[in-house]
């Protein structure tokens, strides 16, 4: 009788699963979800490895008796004696690597609610022109663009989300988008541009590097930083629309003109493709 999968947290096959896979005691089709799960999970691939490690090795060294030939006999399924051997020190190892990999995931959710408790305590509040990663949502630049630490300004939930992400994220990039929410450019600069020199395929940081130099008034570095990120990502909205407003604010006219145009090729119906197009009619000189 083929054994039955098990899961764990509803996802990963229990080591007595494993171990049944390692033994081929699956017909096909479970055979090949099971195979299919192990080849894309680390902490299951590293127990399968092991697993079949520990059964070629007790099968070397303890081979059994030649009996005489015999009827065979119903048997029922059972672990075999080498999995019970090895089942203690797998599980202790696969839980080491799941709680590895569930901190990880837990750390990068932890991030990412951050971050949308910020993107929704933000709102339609928008402060500076430059556009940032994350999802915020389009809204007309409100008040006097803001480049220097102006907390004041902030809503009291924009400030609670501001803070934690502070408190728990340190110099990580995160927050650096609470340092631009806030209106302290130069704090952000600085954490993007050491983070850029770790994280040298992440076209948001350099992006979002692109809007920090926006803010602090060099358009140059923020045109670099936005070419830059658009080398990593070709079609990155965010680094477009940061592209344009650098070419714009440097007096680049033929250039900005045809980047704002470029931008309106992949977004043509938000608030961020309306408020492209008016600066395109002002570029082109139309009413």
């Amino acid at each position: 009788m083929a054994a039955e999968p098990m899961k764990v947290n509803g996802t990963c096959p229990s080591l007595e699963t494993i171990g049944a896979f390692v033994d081929g005691r699956f017909k096909d089709r479970e055979r090949e979800v099971i195979a299919e799960h192990v080849a894309s999970c680390e902490a299951c691939y590293f127990v399968f490895s092991e697993t079949s490690r520990m059964k070629a090795t007790s099968q070397t060294e303890f081979l059994p008796e030649r009996e005489p030939v015999r009827e065979p006999e119903p048997v029922r399924p059972t672990i075999p004696a080498w999995w019970r051997t090895a089942a203690a020190g797998l599980a202790a190892a696969a839980t080491i690597l799941l709680a590895v990999n569930m901190w990880e995931s837990f750390g990068a959710n932890g991030e990412r609610r951050a971050l949308d408790q910020l993107v929704a305590a933000v709102g339609t509040d928008r402060a500076f022109e430059p556009r940032l990663t994350g999802g915020f949502a389009y809204a007309p630049v409100r008040g006097p663009v803001r480049g220097t630490n102006n907390s004041a300004s902030l809503t009291p939930d924009v400030r609670i989300a501001v803070a934690e992400i502070e408190k728990q994220y340190g110099d990580q990039p995160i927050a650096a988008t609470a340092a631009l929410i806030a209106g302290d450019a130069g704090r952000a600069v600085t954490i993007l541009e050491a983070a850029s020199q770790i994280k040298t395929s992440d076209a948001r940081i350099f992006s979002d590097l692109s809007a920090a130099y926006l803010m602090r008034g060099d358009a140059s570095a923020a045109l670099t930083m936005a070419n830059r990120a658009l080398e990593i990502e070709r079609l990155m909205p965010e680094a477009m629309f940061n592209r344009a407003l650098a070419l714009q604010q440097l007096n680049q006219v033929a250039d900005a003109i045809s980047a704002w145009q470029s931008y309106l090729t992949i977004d043509d119906r938000s608030g961020w493709s309306g408020e492209a197009r008016a600066r395109l009619r002002i570029l082109s000189g139309q009413p």
